[in-house]
């Protein structure tokens, strides 16, 4: 894949398990190291501020985007090349998706979820032809993906996720993407 930034979805919760963090830090390193700018939420919470320290450790770019309203709720993270501070969700959204080359869902809660159906969605209406990686850790988007099979089975759409996106359950799959 010949990917330059990679937008990022990811849950900012500090309550998970530490294999969810530290699956974050070695992305947030080898995307470094790779010389992958990362494109991401902004916060310092969760997996999205281990991503964004790691890769910005190891000498990576990375850019936070945050709504005004979550700045003042959530730590932004100092640990960026730049935070782009924005007017509300729809405006991150949108600076997310113009600034990624490529897209990378990883395991999140409702935010991850909304972020990753759009996504989904305008790739399915055509909107874009971006790649979207699901990252299914430890099986965290099994029932995700099963709502998208099931739908095509019974006739709301022509397309599943296996059609339009990239699945990976390891850090050895993701990193052979990139290969």
């Amino acid at each position: 894949m010949d990917i330059k930034s990679l937008t990022i979805y990811c849950s900012s919760s500090n309550n998970l398990g530490s294999e969810y963090y530290k699956l974050a830090e070695n992305i947030g390193v080898f995307l470094a190291n790779k010389s992958i700018k990362i494109i991401y939420g902004g916060a310092n919470n969760g997996m999205m501020g281990k991503v964004s320290k790691a890769a910005f450790d190891a000498g990576g770019e990375v850019i936070g985007i945050m709504p005004k309203f979550l700045s003042k709720k959530e730590n932004i993270s100092l640990n960026v090349t730049k935070n782009i501070i924005v007017k509300d969700m729809t405006e991150r959204k949108k600076k997310l998706y113009q600034f990624g080359d490529a897209f990378l869902i990883l395991p999140g809660g409702s935010g991850t979820i909304e972020e990753a159906t759009d996504i989904i969605s305008w790739k399915f209406l055509e909107l874009h032809n971006k790649k979207i990686i699901i990252f299914n850790f430890k099986n965290y988007w099994d029932s995700f993906i099963n709502i998208y099979t099931d739908a095509k089975k019974q006739n709301f759409g022509n397309k599943n996720l296996q059609n339009i996106c990239e699945h990976v359950s390891t850090l050895k799959q993701f990193k052979k993407l990139f290969s």
